[in-house]
């Protein structure tokens, strides 16, 4: 047999002790984040070329974010916003700015780290996903300000993860959301 062949055969997947969601999870889940954005955007900024090893470093960067959001964001409230009338067992985990232009906000230095870890998240119902893509936004947004006119076509209204109503929706600014989340 070959070392190869009683290498795979023998091998037994180790069980990893779950984590519970707490706190020090949280700032340990902020901690390394920020800390694999600071190398990447590093190894980025000092890249004279748009090669592959570019695109990987972005891909990597949108990898963090998202897991954050997944991991301190969905995994702690949920998100940050609400579709009013959506069962929150049965809908969309929304990035309202596309990952991508968070990304290059912040290597245009647009965001810092904090403020990009901590853009916009929304639950929205299944079939008003659906919507969305079919009207070009499923990946995009007309305006990263403004972040909630991209639900325009939607015509619903929102409210915070606690319950307070965002009562005019296309004149909430980005800043609007930062100052409400303390960022």
């Amino acid at each position: 047999m070959s070392s190869l062949k009683i290498l795979v055969k023998t091998f037994a997947k180790k069980a990893y002790k779950r984590v519970q969601r707490n706190d020090h999870s949280y700032q340990q889940t902020d901690n390394f984040t920020t800390n694999e954005l600071e190398r990447l955007l590093n190894m980025y900024l000092v890249k004279s070329d748009e090669d592959q090893e570019a695109r990987l470093i972005r891909d990597a960067m949108e990898h963090h974010i998202r897991r954050y959001h997944g991991y301190a964001i969905e995994g702690k409230i949920g998100g940050h916003y609400r579709q009013i009338g959506v069962d929150e067992k049965n809908c969309i985990f929304e990035h309202v700015m596309p990952v991508n232009t968070i990304v290059a906000m912040l290597i245009e230095n647009r965001l810092t780290i904090r403020q990009a870890l901590n853009t916009p998240t929304c639950l929205i119902k299944k079939e008003d996903d659906i919507v969305l893509r079919e009207s070009g936004h499923g990946s995009s947004s007309p305006d990263a300000w403004y972040f909630f006119r991209r639900y325009g076509v939607l015509n619903s209204q929102f409210k915070t993860y606690n319950g307070q109503e965002i009562s005019d929706p296309n004149n909430f600014t980005l800043e609007d959301h930062f100052k409400l989340f303390g960022i």
